[in-house]
């Protein structure tokens, strides 16, 4: 299975692909951005692509949303995972912590480690990077004694950075959750552990179709656990709609209310059915963001 994921070597995303490709990254492909791993499964080079959802913390990564918009009906998520999360600050050998005057990290990052950076590097410039280990990484190529990265200690030894403060962020409970993506096709079979996402978008302008679509899932006791809108660039006011529910998609509840939901709207593409995992090993462990 050949994996592309967000990169480079270090991220969190790294070891989500560890986890779902059940510890081997051989055929595993670091790409700089979202819609670069993306891509590269449309385009038929790569069979998964593993991308950042959502952070508990800092809510959900408009990339991953933007792509799963605009590639509804060619791509499906085939598994979900979310994953222990904790940040160290790391420089390169021989900085001090009061030497740092420039952060460099993901902007999620920046959001969770916001307040101790105010608090122990008032004076210091925040800029941003596509990723985390990408922040190590420029860091390390730069080599400024005035530059710090927030990432994991496992991006840290990656890239030969030292480590000036360690679990940085506001929770030491934080999680991010990823999906795997592959090429639409039939779904898998279902599991114990299954959720459904679906792609809702009327024209209409009354205010209750999303109400009708809510509706219909609780008339059937079927559980929403997320709910994301994405505007329609052309038609201001408007919005896509993300609904994640509890189930597979066969299941009769929720495919009688798919059936249901599909009257009331003008759109409906199922994004996939998909087992559900978690894993809090990674804060122990404390691998990359």
């Amino acid at each position: 299975m050949t994996y592309a994921y967000l990169g480079p070597e270090g991220t969190f995303t790294e070891s989500a692909v560890r986890r779902l490709a059940g510890g081997s990254v051989r055929d595993a492909v670091p790409f700089p951005s979202v819609p670069a791993a993306v891509e590269s499964l449309v385009s038929g080079r790569s069979e998964r692509a593993v991308v950042p959802l959502e952070n508990s913390v800092s809510g959900v990564v408009p990339a991953t949303l933007g792509e799963l918009v605009t590639h509804a009906g060619r791509i499906r998520i085939d598994a979900q995972l979310s994953i222990g999360v904790s940040f160290d600050l790391m420089a390169a050998a021989g900085t001090e912590l009061s030497d740092v005057r420039r952060v460099v990290t993901h902007p999620h990052a920046h959001g969770q480690c916001g307040r101790w950076v105010r608090r122990h590097l008032p004076h210091a410039e925040l800029v941003t990077a596509a990723s985390t280990a990408e922040a190590a990484r420029a860091v390390a190529d730069r080599t400024a004694p005035r530059d710090a990265a927030i990432a994991s200690s496992a991006a840290a030894a990656r890239y030969g950075l030292t480590v000036l403060a360690s679990d940085i962020g506001a929770r030491q409970d934080a999680m991010t959750r990823f999906v795997s993506l592959r090429r639409s096709g039939p779904e898998g079979p279902p599991t114990d552990r299954d959720r459904t996402a679906l792609l809702i978008t009327s024209d209409r302008s009354d205010p209750g179709v999303l109400t009708g679509v809510l509706g219909e899932l609780s008339a059937r006791q079927v559980s929403v656990t997320w709910i994301q809108s994405w505007p329609r660039p052309a038609e201001h006011g408007r919005y896509h709609f993300l609904v994640e529910v509890d189930g597979h998609i066969t299941e009769g509840g929720l495919a009688e209310a798919v059936v249901a939901m599909r009257r009331g709207v003008d759109s409906l593409t199922l994004l996939g059915s998909y087992p559900y995992l978690v894993d809090h090993a990674l804060v122990g462990e404390r691998t990359a963001a």
